[in-house]
């Protein structure tokens, strides 16, 4: 059941969200000030904790760290995950002796939608925890609760940065081998 003034759900004639009863009475509790650092900080705490949209985990892979703010993980993670693909390729290439181009390129494939699966699984519980150390050094400004809830967590910005600093850096090893 659907809650008639906010549109939450109702469990047992009461709104979860704004306290609403079935009877018209208004339970009042104080959720914001109920709300830990990290659901303030991270304004999709609920379904990353409970890992219910997967989708942009699984697209964007590692560079889904750098999207959530996490610049710096997200380019070391891009670069492992970048190196791992291509030892991959090499390595089923060299199975094949008539088909090596398809045969390497079917299966790691293969291997990168399997460790894409597991990555998205994963890499929200990774965002929670690079987010509760950032709270930590944020915890040692004067107003940091005003800091936790202007915070914007996700940016398209530092996800094409994240992309553009991988691209680079590949580049540049693929100049030195």
């Amino acid at each position: 059941m659907k809650c008639p003034r906010c549109d939450s759900k109702m469990v047992d004639g009461v709104c979860i969200k704004c306290g609403y009863m079935k009877n018209g009475n208004i339970v009042n509790i104080d959720y914001e000030n109920k709300k830990t650092d990290l659901e303030i900080y991270e304004k999709e705490y609920d379904d990353m904790l409970h890992n219910k949209h997967v989708l942009k985990p699984f697209l964007l892979g590692s560079f889904y760290v750098g999207y959530k703010g996490h610049l710096i993980a997200g380019i070391l993670l891009g670069g492992i995950e970048s190196l791992c693909f291509y030892f991959c390729y090499r390595f089923f290439e060299g199975f094949a002796f008539n088909y090596k181009m398809v045969f390497g390129l079917i299966f790691t494939f293969m291997v990168w939608i399997l460790i894409r699966l597991i990555l998205a699984g994963v890499l929200n519980s990774l965002v929670l925890y690079l987010d509760k150390i950032n709270i930590k050094k944020i915890q040692e400004l004067k107003d940091y609760k005003v800091i936790l809830a202007y915070h914007k967590s996700t940016s398209l910005f530092l996800l094409i940065l994240n992309i553009l600093i991988c691209i680079v850096c590949l580049g540049f090893v693929i100049v030195l081998v």
